[in-house]
């Protein structure tokens, strides 16, 4: 069975797919955590923490980045049809800082293709504040995955 064949066995278990992350160590070291997962349609949090902060005590970009990164491309999982799927690119606006915790990170499909996958990604900080959002393209591979 292949990786997002696994995936779409479990994709509407939030418990069974956070299990799914528990060897993933940067997933685990933000301490992100699946929330909500259907068909084109993922949410996620992580707290604050020494870890993701930079100086002034805000959510440092590169984890927005990285969170977006997990957002879309579970997202793009939900839907694909091939054996795996790799961020082709991500586009970020930075909208205001992010310090105030848990932070929810939530994907939608905006455009699914064959080979390419769109989806839109917004990140909020606690008070439903929007913080930043993205549009990414996965490119969905269908004959092989990558580092298995």
């Amino acid at each position: 069975m292949t990786r997002l064949d696994d995936f779409k066995n479990i994709y509407n278990n939030v418990d069974a797919l956070n299990k799914l992350m528990e060897h993933d160590k940067l997933f685990n070291y933000m301490n992100i955590r699946f929330t909500r997962v259907s068909r084109g349609h993922v949410e996620l949090e992580f707290p604050i923490s020494e870890n993701v902060v930079r100086v002034g005590n805000v959510l440092h970009g590169g984890m927005i980045m990285t969170a977006m990164d997990y957002t879309g491309g579970f997202t793009c999982m939900t839907v694909a049809s091939g054996m795996d799927q790799v961020t082709q690119e991500i586009k970020i606006n930075f909208l205001a800082p992010m310090a105030k915790s848990p932070f929810k990170f939530i994907g939608d499909i905006i455009k699914e293709g064959r080979t390419a996958i769109v989806v839109e990604i917004r990140a909020y900080d606690s008070e439903k504040k929007l913080c930043a959002i993205g549009l990414g393209t996965w490119y969905v591979l269908h004959d092989r995955t990558i580092g298995h």
